[in-house]
């Protein structure tokens, strides 16, 4: 107890030769060294995230130069940067091949990360253009309710194409032109009837006519098959002939046909081979009798043949005489 006494009578002692100035200085003192301390404070929270950053980066693909919209993303293009991943945005590719050879939704600018609504994951996401083959281009043909399969064609199916030319008193000629082509689109909208009327106030059935030669179906053929397509197309009517799901044939081979003029009175016949060792009968058809008049007969085109005679008429059918096919002249 005593001791203690003497220690608190030293300490107040100590304290009583102090002077002012004495006290001023030991202030300074601290306060220098409280700052010191704070600064220290300071710089180290600083330097904690600056050692963090390098394993917070993440690598992306960026855009190496503008690139415009809706062109197809070459490797060049692009390179690879590291950024924060706080500052990754959604859908960013992390690595070149995810984007190559995909087409621009938008225009990129040289420096931007590339994402997934920059660029187009799948190219028929381009609109019309992304659902031709790479080695077609797009022809469209004028069609109607009945050269156009009556609308039951859409697009996604195949069809054949074929062309028929000729008049009824020349002789018609059809044949098949084009096989297996990918429908790509059909306009119907030409077939809704425009707003008219007659003198009476009476809707015009006229427009509705004239709109039905104005629907279109477009297909995707390579340009040899786009040219030829359109050269039918001057020559005479085109018609789609639609294919089924799975068809049986993939191609047909008997691809013409020709019809002889109606009202020919004078068709020539060609003359039958001889018959073979097997002779096949021939076949005919004789239409019935006026009642003025019998029907006219022709002599027979083989008379050494079993098969009978056929008259020399407008018409004609296909006889077959062992290995041999001819066609002769009907009624």
């Amino acid at each position: 107890m005593a001791n203690r006494m003497k220690f608190a009578e030293r300490i107040r002692g100590f304290l009583d030769k102090i002077t002012y100035r004495q006290w001023v200085a030991a202030a300074a003192v601290v306060s220098c060294l409280l700052g010191v301390m704070v600064y220290l404070a300071m710089s180290g929270s600083d330097e904690k995230p600056t050692a963090k950053a390098p394993s917070n980066l993440v690598q992306v693909v960026a855009a190496k130069q503008d690139i415009p919209e809706r062109t197809v993303v070459k490797e060049d293009m692009l390179k690879v940067v590291e950024v924060p991943s706080d500052m990754v945005p959604e859908g960013a590719f992390h690595d070149v091949a995810d984007a190559v050879d995909h087409p621009a939704s938008t225009a990129i600018q040289q420096g931007d990360i590339v994402t997934s609504r920059k660029v187009y994951s799948d190219i028929r996401m381009a609109g019309f253009t992304g659902i031709i083959p790479p080695d077609c281009r797009a022809v469209t043909i004028p069609i109607s309710d009945v050269t156009g399969v009556s609308g039951f064609a859409h697009p996604g199916d195949y069809v054949d194409i074929m062309v028929i030319t000729g008049s009824k008193e020349n002789g018609m000629n059809g044949r098949i032109i084009l096989q297996n082509v990918l429908l790509l689109g059909i306009n119907r909208n030409a077939d809704l009837p425009a707003a008219g009327t007659d003198a009476n106030g009476n809707t015009s059935t006229s427009t509705k006519a004239a709109s039905d030669s104005m629907a279109t179906a477009t297909v995707a053929l390579k340009p040899s098959e786009a040219l030829k397509l359109a050269v039918a197309s001057q020559e005479g009517t085109l018609y789609l002939d639609l294919r089924p799901f799975k068809p049986r044939d993939m191609y047909t081979f008997d691809t013409d046909y020709t019809g002889i003029p109606q009202g020919s009175g004078n068709a020539q016949v060609q003359p039958a081979p001889p018959a073979a060792s097997a002779p096949a009968p021939s076949y005919s058809y004789s239409g019935p009798a006026s009642s003025s008049a019998p029907a006219p007969s022709a002599p027979a085109a083989n008379s050494g043949s079993a098969g009978g005679s056929v008259p020399v008429l407008g018409h004609t059918i296909e006889v077959i005489r062992g290995v041999t096919a001819t066609r002769e002249g009907v009624k």
